[in-house]
């Protein structure tokens, strides 16, 4: 009986102490919960972090457009151009061909008129042949010194299909009533996945014109110069070489030395 009775208390021991403590299991119950925060905290900062970043990208591409403007010209009458170095093409109603367009940048703004000018005087320049029978006549008032972006481009409509890879832009020179191409007026590109010609100026005030070489005319090397028009001519054309300037003596010099005076 002495035996039963200590077997039967060492057995209950024992099963008393397999028992788990509620104290054992509220800690474990924490843990655990902790662990869960601690992961959700996690995924959710992730989450925010890529949010983040895709917002910014989005910012960033809103603010690249904001900074670009076009505006629909119309001939003869005046547009504002705003500041804030936003930079703005301002495109003018087309022609059978192409169209004309003045881009602008500045952080100050300005007051673009354009005139389109049919059958215009001018000559154009040697081995050089108007693109179509049109020129445009640009005033920007209120200066065209230090803007941060002055361009003259002629764009050919979407369902032309004429060459204009060799096309030039000229300035008109009012002493000699030519119109001048060259790289003191201008940089030029053609940027053939838009059929552009785009011309970056100094001054985008004058006559411009958009040409063609001749077929067969020498567009290279020596011979090109006088289709160009010289330097003389150039600087005429972007300065006006008035009477009794020192560009009106070196153009009588220049003139006098070709024999063309």
């Amino acid at each position: 009986m002495k035996f039963s009775s200590s077997l039967i208390s060492a057995l209950l021991a024992v099963s008393v102490s397999a028992i788990p403590s509620p104290q054992n299991q509220v800690t474990s119950a924490t843990a655990v919960a902790s662990s869960t925060a601690s992961a959700v905290a996690s995924k959710t900062s992730t989450a925010a972090a890529v949010a983040t970043s895709v917002n910014a990208g989005a910012e960033e591409g809103e603010e690249k457009d904001e900074n670009e403007l076009e505006l629909q010209g119309t001939f003869g009458r005046a547009i504002s151009l705003g500041g804030g170095n936003i930079k703005t093409d301002v495109l003018f109603p087309p022609t059978n061909i192409g169209l004309f367009e003045v881009e602008f940048q500045n952080q100050n703004g300005r007051t673009l008129t354009v005139q389109q000018v049919q059958k215009p005087t001018g000559s154009a320049p040697d081995g050089f042949d108007f693109l179509e029978p049109v020129a445009y006549s640009v005033k920007l008032r209120g200066g065209t010194r230090n803007l941060t972006l002055q361009k003259i481009d002629w764009i050919r409509n979407a369902d032309g299909n004429l060459d204009i890879s060799q096309g030039k832009i000229g300035k008109l020179c009012s002493e000699t009533n030519t119109f001048v191409i060259s790289d003191t007026i201008g940089e030029l590109e053609f940027e053939a996945e838009e059929a552009e010609l785009t011309l970056k100026v100094n001054n985008l005030n004058g006559q411009w014109a958009v040409f063609l070489p001749k077929a067969g005319a020498a567009t290279g090397g020596a011979a090109a110069t006088p289709a160009t028009g010289g330097a003389g001519g150039a600087a005429a054309a972007e300065s006006g070489c008035g009477a009794g300037t020192l560009c009106r003596s070196l153009l009588d010099v220049l003139n006098r030395f070709t024999g063309s005076a």
